[in-house]
């Protein structure tokens, strides 16, 4: 297909997608695969820069060793390949074609039955169904090929760094649009729009999981959404916000109160912020996922607050696809994680508590810099007490 007159469809230069092909390629060489197919569109979105909101159907990257990649999906995807220079090749899927049908022609064309493939087996876009017709039908050997693309993710360089940055100013437009509106008589609806219409005005593109607006009682509730509920007098309000730029997210929380909060309100939101701040001082190259984690249970523990810390302390950022917007599956700071800390390492320090009442979280973005922690994200770190 011929591409439409445009410009390419790249969030960096070429030759940076080329330099983590030729990387990647290495690695394939080293664990003697002929190729590898990846499913996850994270880690096709890293690769080759090509993204689609068609994910949702059946879509692969086949990565040679010699060459640049394949992509097979959905014929309409078409398009949005056509303008990614990165690909060598476009198979589409016609919607009355069988996808594993289609792959495995593809396989066949290019390898010999005595060749073994490298196969991405964690992604939540291979079916189970799909995944057991491949096997079945294939004639080729296939191997777990996971994780590969992780690693090189979980170190971002400075311009992956400044998207990060430009994601965490659109999610505090995003958050001070919604303390804006809270006011008696205002409903959870409207604290979501101006936190949507704000974050949107402020260069974010579509987010990889909705944000996050509750209020009353429905705070206990962990990931309960905004639902038209009006709020009153006494109300928590929990408001997680973010933004996304090029596909790299940043995230930030806060709580609110309607009106004067109480002093068990001031004590929960007092030791949450604590635990921040001690996720942020514990930060820093050499030290464990673990060890962060526990520095701030510790606090947690000792401060005889009512309410539950289930959450792990927080989670790798970057690239997000809906349904989710971090990179928590392969990086995160929790307990018993051996992982180390290493400069240009990016999370979401998320510390919550959630009581039988109300729940409240504060949180921030961050960067593991060569000496300690930089928080990404600026806003007041305190309970916003909303005078009626």
């Amino acid at each position: 297909m011929t591409a439409p007159v445009m410009g390419q469809e790249l969030a960096f230069p070429e030759i940076e997608y080329e330099q983590r092909l030729h990387a990647v390629q290495n690695e394939l060489s080293q664990q003697n695969l002929a190729a590898g197919i990846l499913f996850d569109p994270e880690n096709i979105y890293w690769l080759t820069g090509f993204q689609t909101i068609g994910y949702f159907t059946f879509q692969c990257l086949l990565v040679l060793k010699d060459s640049k990649p394949i992509l097979l999906s959905r014929q309409v995807n078409s398009f949005l390949a056509a303008v990614t220079p990165t690909l060598s090749q476009f198979v589409g899927i016609e919607d009355h074609k069988s996808p594993i049908r289609v792959l495995i022609d593809l396989i066949n064309h290019h390898y010999d039955p005595s060749d073994v493939l490298g196969l991405e087996t964690k992604a939540w876009y291979l079916t189970v169904h799909d995944y057991l017709e491949l096997k079945s039908t294939c004639g080729l050997e296939l191997s777990e090929w996971n994780g590969c693309i992780d690693e090189f993710r979980k170190i971002k360089d400075p311009s992956q760094i400044k998207r990060i940055r430009s994601a965490a100013r659109a999610a505090e437009a995003g958050l001070a649009a919604a303390l804006d509106e809270v006011k008696i008589g205002a409903t959870e609806n409207d604290l979501a729009a101006a936190m949507h219409s704000a974050s949107i005005a402020a260069g974010s593109e579509y987010l990889g999981h909705p944000p996050l607006v509750v209020s009353g009682e429905r705070t206990a509730l962990c990931f309960s959404m905004w639902k038209r509920r009006e709020l009153r007098e006494g109300d928590v309000i929990l408001l997680e916000s973010a933004g996304c730029v090029d596909r790299y997210h940043a995230m930030i929380a806060r709580s609110a109160i309607l009106g004067e909060a109480t002093e068990k309100q001031r004590k929960m939101a007092a030791t949450i912020i604590a635990v921040l701040e001690k996720a942020i001082e514990s930060i820093k190259p050499g030290v464990t996922s673990a060890e962060v984690d526990m520095k701030c249970r510790e606090i947690t523990e000792s401060s005889g607050v009512d309410g539950e810390f289930s959450h792990r302390t927080g989670y790798a950022i970057g690239i997000g696809f809906p349904p989710n917007w971090s990179e928590g599956k392969f990086l995160s700071l929790r307990a018993d994680d051996p992982t180390v800390l290493e400069p240009g390492m990016t999370f979401h320090c998320v510390p919550t508590l959630f009581g039988e009442q109300f729940g409240m979280c504060f949180s921030e973005s961050v960067l593991v810099t060569d000496s300690g922690c930089e928080v990404l994200t600026e806003f007041p770190r305190q309970l916003f007490e909303i005078d009626i």
